[in-house]
């Protein structure tokens, strides 16, 4: 190996030679070359290609509408690099006569922008797709709609593309200030919107578009917003301020929204008078809506609504009203604030003022059964309404504030006001009511068992200073229970509370009048068994109560009853009444003049009545008086009479057989009187001068009061024993027995008198007989008598000495000794009159009770009658004049 580096053979036959410079970049400038003749073909073929598509779209309008429609645009400028194409100055114009398939419209626009577009799937004819498409500035009228369906009108859009597309993917789509008037019939029916705003999100329309569920419209969001929008259609004229709605944001509002009728009244078609300050939806699934026409909303807000609704008359059904678009509704929370409501046209004319609605979870499914926990397909409803009004039955009704809460299961109702009908309204023998109720409470009230079960169940009920006039209807009406059948088939309250109320019951005969009521009722049950279980009275298992003054008038118009307190308890089967009185509307004279016959004038006042062992579900249920013991606590009895008029016509009702013709059954074990009194007044007609008569201190026990056949038989007939004192001097101890179911009215009574001068009885004797007794003392009388509805026949033994008699007369206004009267008092003194008993040789003569009855005055009558008669034939007058005195009554004319 050589150690020198010896240089390559340069003439080598396999060395290549050097390329020449001008070679190497040749490729470059042929680049360029073409990329420079693209250029310019591009610039040469834009230049041409605006003008020729927008010929070509005006072309093809007028190709598609068979020249019924002309476009013009005044711009059209296309971007092959950006894929877009700009639209101005479009103008779309109908021809003078357009097909009655076709829309006639007018369509003015600013500018239409797409970019974005796919050219190659464009030429395929494929799905394409367009970064955004917006329409700018545009103003759209129609003014007719297509009278006609096309062969492609039930076709879907997705179908009707053109150029024979599969498809369009649009990311954004827009309609920007846009102005739409839609005139097709301006008296009927019109829309204008100042402003629209429309815009899609990822808009396919395609197949696959029209079947995806979530979304709507063949996009995945749409977001429309309207302004200053007008409308008018059924008779009726919108305006809204704003509307804003967004399926991405689950949101719709409605601003300052108007509704008002335009057509003048008609019974065929209702009417509408809305102002809607605002209405927020949000949560609101609309894709869901449009494909399983199930709507779901997290919250819906009415606020401020001012609705006047005035119903069709008219109940033929409207075919499109049965269309059931909607099969579920769920809304998680409904919100209304201060609504106004009021149903015009109708009797009822309800208004509601101040109206307040929260509800939460609404869920209502048309093919499933309602859930039995929800109240009006809701979990719980919470209600609030200020003063409104409504008329019912004619009774004009009006309430100050009512609140509900079906989850607390509370009602509260304030300043409740009820009125009686107009003059010439409602029913003239119907039922009518006035009632002022301050204050009603409700609570642990089960709406839900009302609702599914028509179970009205609540815990408490309350009513406070209530003031009522019930006026029953001419006619008996139904139960209770069936008057709440509708409503309720049953209803159970745990507790009844009436507090500090006033009520009055009119057109009855004896219509009470009640004030400072307090009642309590526990335990109530309203429902057909319930209506006379023997275990409830008056639906109730307990009442405890009382009241202050209760009055009525009776035997209308000439007597008022009245009681200052009333005290009940059914569980102790107590009934109290105190400070009872029965007073005359009239004088006697005016009772005569009135009744045009003799008619006392009777006072009774009763301190204290108190009743013992009554039998409240006989007492309610039936009317029968079942009582263990009645006590009258110092009863005072005033009996004022004139014999001046006719004698009263009518049989007496005062008798003992008269008890076999009530309707009701009486029957008291025992009935006390402690310490009472009679006094009577009479103005004969003999004088002016009004005789005067009384027993006190009277004190007496009867036992067995009663028409009951079971209680009253023969063996068992009414007994009674009672002492008292005439005039305040004379002690009396009488005796009764009775059976009261005699149609006979047999009865006995017998007793003692106690000493006393006759001188007693002469307040009586002297200015209604004339007959004053001079002299004479009483040792004591003992009688018996028997009476039936014949009259009455007994002995009375009168132990007296130095008897005499004075006969007097009446003249120039004066009881005078008169000659004439002088003469035949000594006379009687001395023929007829025994001045003592016993009588000579102490031989003891009784005296025969002997008179007839008359059937028009009471059995009392026909007691005094035989004493009066025994007596007299006892001091020595003869029987039958005896019983001619007794039987004598005062009859003279009525006094003018």
């Amino acid at each position: 190996m050589p150690d020198t580096f010896l240089p390559a053979n340069t003439s080598s036959p396999a060395s290549a030679p050097p390329p020449e410079p001008g070679g190497r970049h040749r490729w470059v400038w042929w680049l360029l070359g073409v990329c420079g003749l693209l250029l310019g073909l591009a610039l040469v073929v834009q230049h041409f290609l605006d003008p020729w598509l927008r010929r070509q779209l005006e072309k093809q309008v007028l190709t598609q509408t068979h020249g019924q429609y002309r476009l013009h645009v005044n711009e059209l400028e296309t971007s092959i690099w950006q894929r877009a194409i700009r639209l101005r100055g479009l103008r779309l114009r109908p021809a003078a006569q357009v097909s009655d398939t076709l829309p006639r419209l007018r369509l003015d626009a600013a500018e239409l922008h797409v970019t974005g577009v796919g050219l190659l799937a464009l030429l395929h004819k494929g799905v394409v797709p367009v970064d955004s498409a917006v329409l700018d500035s545009v103003r759209l009228d129609v003014l007719a709609l297509p009278t006609k369906p096309t062969r492609r009108a039930g076709r879907p859009l997705h179908q009707q593309l053109p150029l024979g597309l599969k498809g369009l993917d649009i990311n954004y789509a827009g309609l920007q200030r846009a102005q739409i008037n839609y005139l097709p019939d301006s008296a009927q029916t019109t829309a204008r919107l100042r402003r629209a705003d429309l815009s899609a999100r990822h808009l396919l329309l395609s197949p696959a578009g029209a079947a995806d569920t979530q979304r709507l419209g063949y996009a995945a969001g749409w977001h429309l917003r309207l302004q200053q929008s007008q409308a008018r259609a059924q008779g009726h004229a919108l305006a809204l301020a704003k509307l804003d709605f967004s399926t991405s944001a689950k949101r719709l509002q409605l601003d300052s929204a108007h509704l008002q009728p335009t057509n003048p009244v008609s019974s065929r078609s209702p009417r509408l008078a809305l102002a809607l300050p605002r209405l927020l939806l949000t949560g609101l699934d609309a894709a869901r809506l449009q494909h399983t026409h199930r709507l779901r909303v997290d919250s819906l807000l009415v606020q401020g609504p001012h609705l006047t609704l005035t119903p069709a008359q008219s109940t033929t059904p409207d075919p499109a009203a049965r269309a059931n678009f909607i099969r579920s509704v769920e809304v998680a929370q409904l919100v209304v604030r201060n609504g106004y409501l009021h149903v015009a046209g109708t009797p009822e004319n309800p208004i509601i003022r101040q109206m307040e609605v929260a509800a939460t979870a609404i869920r209502y499914d048309s093919a499933a059964a309602p859930d039995a926990r929800s109240v009006l397909f809701a979990k719980s409803w919470n209600v609030a309404l200020g003063r409104s009004q409504a008329t019912l039955a004619a009774h004009p009704v009006s309430v100050g504030s009512l609140r509900l809460s079906t989850a607390a299961g509370t009602f509260d109702l304030r300043a409740l006001r009820v009125r009686q009908p107009a003059p010439g309204q409602g029913k003239p023998d119907g039922a009518r009511f006035d009632v002022t109720l301050p204050h009603l409470t409700l609570s642990g009230f089960d709406a839900a068992q009302l609702q599914h079960h028509r179970h009205f169940k609540a815990r408490r009920l309350e009513l406070s200073g209530a003031k009522a006039l019930f006026i029953p209807p001419a006619q008996p009406p139904p139960p209770l229970w069936q008057l709440l059948s509708k409503a309720a088939r049953r209803s159970d309250l745990a507790e009844l509370r009436v507090r500090n109320t006033e009520i009055r019951i009119g057109r009855w005969r004896h219509s009470p009048h009640i004030r400072q009521l307090n009642l309590t009722g526990r335990s109530i049950r309203i429902d057909q068994p319930s209506d006379d279980a023997p275990n409830r009275i008056a639906y109730a298992l307990g009442w405890q109560g009382q009241s202050g003054r209760l009055s009525a008038p009776f035997d209308s118009p000439f007597y008022f009853a009245s009681s200052e307190r009333v005290k009940v308890d059914t569980d102790a089967r107590l009934l109290r009444f105190e400070d009872m009185r029965l007073k005359p509307r009239y004088s006697p004279v005016g009772m005569n003049l009135r009744k045009g016959y003799q008619a006392p004038a009777v006072t009774i006042k009763v301190p204290s009545l108190t009743l013992t062992g009554l039998d409240y579900p006989n007492l309610v249920n039936h009317g029968d008086f079942r009582i263990a013991r009645a006590v009258a606590q110092r009863p005072h009895v005033l009996i004022a009479s004139d014999g001046r008029g006719p004698i009263n016509p009518n049989l007496s009702k005062i008798s003992p057989e008269e008890m076999r013709h009530l309707k009701v059954t009486v029957d008291v074990r025992r009935l006390d009187f402690v310490n009472g009194s009679l006094y009577t007044t009479y103005r004969s007609p003999r004088t002016p001068i009004i005789g005067k008569l009384n027993i006190s201190r009277f004190n007496g026990s009867f036992f067995n009061l009663s028409n009951d056949r079971r209680r009253m038989t023969p063996a068992t007939p009414l007994t009674g024993r009672a002492s008292t004192y005439l005039q305040g001097q004379c002690r009396l101890d009488a005796q009764i027995s009775a059976y009261l179911l005699d149609p006979k009215g047999r009865h006995r009574v017998w007793g003692t008198f106690g000493p006393s001068p006759f001188a007693i009885i002469n307040s009586m004797t002297v200015p209604t007989r004339l007959v004053q007794f001079k002299k004479g003392e009483v040792q004591g009388i003992r009688f018996a008598l028997q009476a039936d509805r014949q009259g009455v026949t007994g002995t009375m033994t009168t132990r007296y000495t130095g008897l005499q008699m004075q006969l007097l007369g009446y003249k120039e206004e004066e009881i005078k000794k008169t000659f004439f009267k002088r003469i035949i008092s000594k006379a009687a003194n001395v023929l007829v009159i025994r001045d003592q008993n016993p009588r000579k040789r102490d031989k003891l003569i009784s005296g025969e009770m002997t008179s007839k009855r008359e059937p028009r005055f009471s059995v009392f009558t026909l007691w005094r009658q035989g004493v009066v008669s025994g007596l007299f034939n006892n001091v020595g007058v003869p029987q039958k004049l005896a019983q001619k005195l007794s039987e004598s009554a005062d009859e003279a004319p009525l006094p003018k």
